[in-house]
């Protein structure tokens, strides 16, 4: 169960995965949407960090965004960010790799050597929280939503005993009778995307959240000292979604609630519920800006964007639902608008099948 992608990842031994190569391609790696870093500022920023797959950049005081680039390697795979105080410093995202949190850390303290409060995973796919064992070792609080470590243990942990041949069996066995070139090619894909998933959840050590953003809690402002951040809960893009807001910089952390230039993953959404957020995004100040899960530093056009592939979507799986088009059939029957064309939808189970679904439902 995953997330997000990048145009070319290629090969890469995972460091610290027991060395397990995976193999992704260019339209195939998990939340399709990565793209080269860049900052919505019209200035450029002041960069912390490069170390290739992940730059750490200064967007306005004591705030620094991480963006990845997974294209260099998969240390985080996510964005992420450093939000330091006088007092304490907050991170951002576990990432895919220890080294990716491990980063986080280092940039903390190449600024300040205030305590860090805690580590917060926006949501608990893999791409976001698996490198979480790096805070862990350090003894760094993890904040998440109460179901994150639920579904860590559900939809990760639990697969660990499973005969991955098996699980796989029913998608292989659907490749092989398919007879639509086009729809075999899906196929495949879907079945890159749960190998990927698989190997993945068969080397990491998981480090759960232990304190937890609760029901109670959506809206939780931390004083970090001359800073604050308010934490909120808002789910759409899974159940487990948190935003950062830092109020007074007009900047938000928004986990892959927002996706930048590729269709949204969507097999754990809720896209009633995601909609009311990204309309919430909309009516933020213009000069709001947005780290997204992946890709650049944005603002509200990309909201907007956003907003149209899942209007899409949705107008697509009513017209198939009212001439009484089967899901499966109308899943395969979606085709992408030409002003969607270069976008990613590499794994389409995961995107565009699930959303469908989801319409349908």
């Amino acid at each position: 169960m995953l997330i997000c992608g990048y145009r070319r990842i290629g090969t890469f031994t995972a460091s610290r995965f027991r060395k397990r190569t995976v193999q992704c391609n260019r339209r195939q790696f998990c939340s399709l949407l990565f793209a080269a870093p860049a900052v919505f500022a019209q200035k450029p920023p002041e960069i912390l960090i490069d170390r290739g797959f992940a730059r750490v950049s200064r967007l306005a005081g004591g705030v620094f965004a991480t963006i990845a680039d997974p294209g260099k390697g998969p240390q985080c795979l996510s964005n992420g960010g450093v939000i330091v105080g006088s007092e304490r410093i907050l991170l951002i995202e576990g990432h895919f790799q220890p080294a990716g949190a491990a980063l986080e850390i280092e940039a903390a303290r190449r600024v300040s050597k205030a305590p860090i409060l805690a580590a917060l995973n926006t949501h608990y796919h893999l791409d976001h929280t698996f490198g979480n064992q790096a805070y862990a070792a350090r003894r760094i609080a993890i904040i998440a939503h109460e179901r994150a470590p639920i579904l860590m243990r559900e939809r990760y942990a639990a697969l660990k005993p499973v005969d991955k041949a098996k699980r796989m069996a029913p998608l292989r066995n659907k490749i092989a009778a398919t007879t639509n070139p086009l729809e075999k090619k899906r196929l495949q894909g879907d079945l890159q995307a749960e190998q990927w998933t698989d190997s993945a959840i068969d080397a990491v050590t998981l480090a759960y959240p232990a304190e937890l953003v609760t029901s109670a809690q959506a809206h939780r402002k931390i004083d970090l000292g001359g800073i604050s951040v308010v934490v909120e809960s808002h789910a759409g893009h899974t159940p487990t979604d948190l935003i950062v807001r830092i109020p007074e910089h007009d900047i938000v952390f928004t986990g892959d609630l927002l996706f930048y230039h590729a269709y949204p993953v969507a097999f754990d959404s809720d896209p009633v519920a995601w909609r009311k957020v990204l309309e919430m995004f909309l009516a933020y100040p213009d000069r709001i800006r947005f780290i997204p899960g992946h890709g650049p530093v944005c603002g509200k056009e990309t909201v907007r964007v956003h907003l149209d592939i899942m209007d899409d979507l949705q107008a697509h799986a009513q017209k198939m639902q009212l001439a009484g088009i089967p899901l499966e059939e109308a899943k395969q029957r979606y085709i992408v608008p030409p002003r969607f064309r270069d976008f990613d939808y590499s794994w389409w189970e995961w995107t565009i099948g699930s959303a469908v679904e989801k319409y349908y439902r």
